[in-house]
Formats: structure tokens, C-alpha cells, sequence
């Protein structure tokens, strides 16, 4: 760049956008990603471009209200900010909607990160005003801006380059504009410039050149391509091509269950929302499903924006088994009563493996040699062996030695971990169905915790401090929230969410001392299977990430892509999903402990359809994969019967 600067000028008058930042995209971008990020923050019944038509509508009329008043066409962003808050509390668009207060802040500090992430210097104009600056000229920047005055100062002090300047005006600050030269007479009154010694530069013909030679100033154009600008906002205006380019992420990275990993994709984004919204400053990701959603997560924030809300991501080393027993209170009638309600139908060994005491089976044969142990029973609460269990000395003894000592070690790993104040919230995140290590925690703990799922089913334990919500579907307390097609295959979660490592069976007093059930099969089937899934998995994430840099996206669109592929996958599967799901065995490491095949044919056709006629909620409620269950009992063309029952129904929830 080469500008010349005549020997008596003495202030320099500068432009702040695309004279000393340029943007990757049109500035309209920038309000239709901010737009797509709130609908996202606060759930929004509302599209990308719905929410940002309904900005453009408000902004006129702040702007028609200005210029009643005698002031130029501009408004204040907070004006604005508050003007969409009452709109959106008035149309009862939001379900959550916080005081205005934080809500314009949030709405300033959304445009502020969104802003800076599309910015970049334009090092040659510095350069030259650096070296201006070396010659003792003043300057100033002077933009025609809605955002305050310290937003400019922020960009600046951000980028590098705030010491260049002597001061800055900014439009919104007073609403006089440079577009119609008023802009101008403030800066020449509060500086008692002499125009005849001062240059604007600028790269808007009208407003930084015309306008500023009308009041008698100096001015050089510095003209910049408005091609790309026009381009970026004309591409993402066009929302089905937008919405193609969605689905082209998932459909060409073709590789089994790619269709799971979206889904994936989905809860994370609406994970990263909820907790921002939630004010969270760290999460934790509950053993074993967390390991890879921890990854996930991680994956997905370093692909935001670097000025966006960053939230410090733990792994916790928890179990159904590791926390039931430090979360129990002193033995009694209903010590073990939802144990038993959900796993009565087991042996007294299974019983006391749930419980942790399982290293105390030998010494329970020697003091009842009359029982096994090993015995299945349906309902093992019933049973006099139970009973006597239950007022054997040694077993009260061991137990409340065993319950005090494992509620001191969880405690104390808390408390490691844990960066929040005991009477602070803990957000914690798992994959589902009812959230029982989290009741274990808060009962062990006493502290507030908010779970995230992929799912919640009904009959969930929830109160004050022990707060959950299901990210894909939510059916708490009866009600039917979310999308139930992801309540369709909630084994694929679990499976596909595997882990490096064993399942924590007890506490210790350190990390090193943990005890771990290492399943040796298990591993070697994460190596081979989970493990090569979970990294096609992120590499899809990749994509979304690319995507979602270019275009402003909301949960919307995401979402509708996303619930395509996996309703279609989930309904009719390939050949090969099949035959991988049908080879996984799945060991249960509560309750019972054992493995479970999800392919295994259990009956004949006849014999399939007769319990179907007779039960049909049971026959398909207990399948692990409808259509895996179709095949594996010979009825495999059942499934396009149920698919089409499904679109009937999804369709009608909508």
C-alpha cells in the first residue's frame, strides 16, 4: 500500500472496517451466525432466518425512531439486544428466557466473539499508520458501527494495534454517522481540528471520501474487492443449498453406523449450549461412555470460535457398582429397595457382587452352609436365605464398615476433582436411560448436581439438587420431549461409546488404588471394533466443524439432517450394520453379570408372531434393535411395516 501523507498534515482520520480489519465474510454473516448461535443458547423455536429477519425489522425501526428525534439513521446495539428480548418474551418464542439484564449481555458478547472470529488486520494500513505515528501525527479511527464505543476498543486492543490510535468515535455513541457527514462535525468540534491540516482514509467511497471532503477535510479512497463480501452472504442465504452441504458431511463419509456418529455430533453441540447457558465452568464426563464423549467435546470446542465461552472438560472414574454402596445409608428395611425393584430376579451372589461385599462370599457359605449362593432366583427380596442375610451380625458389620469406608474414599476423589464449592452445581454428563450414578453421587455427597444424557426416561429420580435432562429425547415425569426415533436404539450409544478400560468396582484411597473389573474379551473387542468407529467418528466431526465455520448454522439445521440419516439407518440397516451389531455380546456390570447377545435368534417365525399377537408392546419393547430382531427370529420384512408405522408417527409429533 502506498499512501502519501502531505508534510502539513497533522491528524489522520481512519476507518475501522476493511481500512484496518477486513472480514472473511459479508457483515450480514456475522448477524446471521450470531442469529444461528442464539437460537442454539436458548432453544428457539425459531430458523436462522426467521430470528435474523426479525434483528433487520427491529434495527429499522430503531433506526425510522432515530431519525424522528433529529438523529441519523442508527441505533445502539443494547437498544436492539433489549427490543429482541421483550419481542421474544411477548411471542412466547422462548421457554427459558433469563432477566433482560444478562440476556443483552449475552447477545453483546455473542456478536463481540463472533466478530473477532471473522476478522483479520490488514497489516499494510497499520504498517503505514505505525509509521505516521513515528512522525508525531495524531490518529484517530472514526467508524460507522452499532456497537459502542468500547466494542471498537476491544477489537483493537484484541488485534494489536490500540496504541496507534489517539482516540476513537464510533457512530452509535451519539448517532451521527459518517454516511451523512455529521459524523464528521463532531470529531472536527471535539478536537478543534483545523480541516485544512487533517485526511480521512477509508475504503467507502461515499462515506469515508465524500462526505468528509463536503466538510472540508482531506481524503484518500482505499478501495477494497466487495465481490467476496457479496458472495459469502449470497451463498448463505441460500439455506437449501446450505442445508445439502449438512447432509453431503454425513452421506459421503460412508462408513458403518456413520449415521450413530452424527447423532453424536448433535448431542455434543447441544451439550456445549446447555452447559454455556447453565453458566458452567467444567463439566465431568462419567466413566466408561465418557471417555470418548470427553473427546468428543473437546474436539467440538476447539473447533468454535476462540473468543466463544470455553468450559474445562474432566473424566470421572465412576459406576453404577462403585457408587451404590457409599451412597446407602444404615442397614434397614429399604436399604436395598430399588436394587431389588430393578434386579430382584438374581442370585444371592450376583446380590452381593451389586453391593461390593462379594469378597465375603466364601466366609457367607461357611456361616449358611445350607444355601446357594449361585441361585437364580425371581425374587430374591422373598426368600428366608435373604432375610437371615440381612440380620447376620457379620454382614451388618462388614457392610457399614464397607459402606463408611468407600463413602470416604468417593468423597475424597470428589473433592480431588471437583473444583466447585460443595453448595456450588456440578455438571456431569453420561449417555443415559435413568441416571442412577448421579442419584448414587448426590445421595454419597450431598452435593448439587445437574446431568446431561442423550436420553431420560420416565421413572427418573430428580429433585432440587439432583437436576437432569435428556439432550436427544427427555421423557420425565410422562412428557414425550425431544425426538423418540434416538429412543429407538439406545444399545448403539452404549455400545459404540466404549472404552479403553475396565469398570470401576470400588474406590481407594488414591486413583492408584482404584480396583478395576478387567474383561479381557470386552477390550479386545473395543480395540477391534469401538475404537476404529470412535475415530471415523471425530473425523466426522471434522466436517460438521468446516461446515459450520462457512455458513450460520442453527440446531435446525444440524438436527434435520441429522434425524434423517439416523432415522433411516436406525429403521432399515445395511447388511453389514447388522451382521457387526449381531457379533457384539455386552456385559452387564450391575445386577446381573453377564453377557448379552444382541443377535441371537430365540424363536421361529410362528413362534415370533404368535408373541407378537398375544404381547405386542412386550415382543417389541424387548428387543435390543427392532430390525436386528426381525431378522434374527426370520421375520426380517417386518421392518418395512414398522418403518412406515414410524414416519407415521414421527411425522404426527411433530
Amino acid at each position: 500500500m502506498i499512501v502519501t501523507i502531505a508534510d502539513n498534515i497533522e491528524t489522520i482520520l481512519v476507518d475501522f472496517f476493511d481500512t484496518v480489519v477486513e472480514r472473511s465474510c459479508h457483515p450480514e454473516v456475522v448477524k446471521r451466525k450470531w442469529a444461528a448461535a442464539l437460537v442454539d443458547s436458548y432453544r428457539l423455536s425459531l430458523s436462522v432466518e426467521e430470528l435474523y429477519t426479525l434483528r433487520l425489522r427491529i434495527e429499522a425501526g430503531l433506526c425510522a425512531s432515530s431519525q424522528m428525534q433529529g438523529d441519523d439513521a442508527e441505533f445502539r446495539y443494547d437498544d436492539m439486544s433489549l427490543a429482541l428480548y421483550y419481542e421474544l418474551q411477548r411471542a412466547q418464542i422462548v421457554v427459558r428466557l433469563p432477566e433482560s439484564e444478562p440476556f443483552v449481555a449475552f447477545c453483546r458478547d455473542l456478536e463481540l466473539a463472533i466478530e473477532l472470529s471473522v476478522q483479520k488486520p490488514i497489516v499494510a494500513t497499520l504498517d503505514m499508520l505505525r509509521a505516521e505515528k513515528a512522525k508525531g501525527r495524531r490518529i484517530y479511527l472514526v467508524s460507522d458501527f452499532y456497537l459502542d464505543q468500547q466494542s471498537i476498543i476491544y477489537f483493537a486492543k484484541h488485534h494489536g494495534f490500540y496504541d496507534i490510535f489517539d482516540g476513537f468515535f464510533v457512530s452509535s455513541e451519539n448517532k451521527r454517522t459518517k454516511k451523512e457527514g455529521r459524523a464528521y462535525d463532531v470529531v472536527i468540534a471535539r478536537l478543534g481540528l483545523d480541516v485544512k491540516k487533517t485526511i480521512m482514509l477509508g475504503d467507502n467511497a461515499h462515506s469515508d471520501v465524500a462526505m468528509s471532503v463536503a466538510r472540508g477535510l482531506f481524503a484518500h479512497h482505499l478501495p477494497v474487492e466487495q465481490h467476496r463480501y457479496d458472495e459469502s452472504l449470497r451463498a448463505d442465504r441460500e439455506r437449501l443449498a446450505v442445508e445439502n452441504k449438512v447432509n453431503q458431511v454425513i452421506a459421503e463419509d460412508n462408513f458403518s453406523f456413520n449415521w450413530i456418529s452424527s447423532a453424536i455430533y448433535l448431542f455434543t453441540r447441544r451439550l456445549y449450549w446447555s452447559l454455556v447457558m447453565n453458566k458452567a465452568k467444567n463439566v465431568y464426563f462419567f466413566a466408561r461412555e465418557g471417555e470418548f464423549l470427553q473427546k468428543a467435546f473437546d474436539k467440538f470446542q476447539a473447533s468454535l470460535p476462540k473468543d466463544f465461552s470455553r468450559i474445562t472438560s474432566h473424566y470421572m472414574y465412576v459406576s453404577r457398582r462403585s457408587t451404590y454402596l457409599p451412597s446407602l445409608g444404615p442397614l434397614g428395611g429399604s436399604t436395598f429397595n430399588k436394587l431389588l425393584y430393578q434386579y430382584g430376579s438374581c442370585s444371592l451372589a450376583a446380590f452381593l457382587k451389586s453391593i461390593n461385599l462379594d469378597d465375603y462370599v466364601s466366609e457367607f457359605k461357611v456361616r449358611f452352609p445350607q444355601v446357594n449362593f449361585e441361585e437364580q432366583h425371581l425374587n430374591i427380596a422373598g426368600l428366608p436365605a435373604f432375610s437371615a442375610l440381612m440380620d447376620d451380625e457379620f454382614f451388618k458389620t462388614i457392610y457399614e464398615r464397607e459402606r463408611k469406608e468407600q463413602n470416604v474414599y468417593l468423597n475424597d476423589y470428589c473433592d480431588s476433582l471437583m473444583t466447585e464449592k460443595h453448595d456450588e452445581w456440578v455438571h456431569v454428563v453420561d449417555v443415559g436411560w435413568k441416571g442412577s450414578i448421579q442419584d448414587n453421587l448426590v445421595k454419597a455427597t450431598q452435593r448439587n448436581i445437574s446431568g446431561y444424557y442423550f436420553g431420560i426416561l420416565d421413572g427418573a429420580e430428580t429433585h432440587k439438587n439432583n437436576i437432569k435432562e435428556g439432550l436427544l429425547f427427555d421423557h420425565q415425569w410422562g412428557q414425550r420431549l425431544g425426538d423418540g426415533m434416538f429412543n429407538e436404539f439406545r444399545a448403539g450409544f452404549e455400545v459404540f461409546m466404549g472404552a479403553s478400560h475396565g469398570s470401576l468396582k470400588r474406590y481407594g484411597d488414591s486413583i492408584d488404588n482404584f480396583v478395576f473389573d478387567h474383561n479381557d474379551s470386552e477390550l479386545a473387542f473395543f480395540y477391534e471394533q469401538i475404537a476404529p468407529f470412535q475415530e471415523r467418528a471425530l473425523h466426522q466431526f471434522n466436517g460438521f466443524a468446516k461446515i459450520e465455520r462457512a455458513y450460520s448454522l442453527s440446531d435446525h439445521e444440524i438436527s434435520k439432517a441429522v434425524k434423517k440419516f439416523y432415522f433411516r439407518g436406525v429403521m432399515l440397516p445395511s447388511r453389514v450394520e447388522r451382521e457387526k451389531f449381531s457379533l457384539i455380546k455386552h456385559y452387564e456390570n450391575f445386577g446381573v453379570f453377564n453377557f448379552s447377545s444382541f443377535g441371537q435368534s430365540r424363536r421361529s417365525s410362528l413362534s415370533y408372531f404368535k408373541r407378537l399377537v398375544r404381547n405386542p408392546r412386550h415382543t417389541l419393547g424387548s428387543a435390543w434393535w427392532k430390525p436386528l430382531d426381525f431378522h434374527a427370529n426370520g421375520v426380517w420384512y417386518l421392518k418395512y411395516p414398522y418403518f412406515l408405522v414410524k414416519i407415521i408417527k414421527f411425522k404426527g409429533a411433530k
